[in-house]
């Protein structure tokens, strides 16, 4: 049986945990741009953009679920 690997240090999980505050702060100020935004400067498409703002903040969860997950590949394959 494999051991247990040695854990990270302090910094590297401060690290990975600002990564991924950034990568939802940017795509959350993206979305919150068109959700919004947007619809305050045009009528006439303010439910295309409102729904574009949703959809932006889908994506950028499942991009922060997304690094999660290579990370945690990463950490595997790195111990294995």
């Amino acid at each position: 049986m494999d051991s247990i690997p040695e854990p990270q240090s302090v910094t590297g999980y401060v690290a990975d945990g600002a990564r991924i505050a950034a990568i939802l702060l940017i795509w959350g100020v993206i979305a919150a741009f068109f959700s919004y935004g947007v619809t305050e400067f045009t009528s006439s498409f303010e439910r295309v953009f409102s729904q574009l703002g949703e959809l932006l903040a889908i994506v950028g969860l499942l991009n922060a679920l997304l690094y999660i997950l290579y990370r945690t590949v990463d950490y595997w394959h790195a111990t294995v």
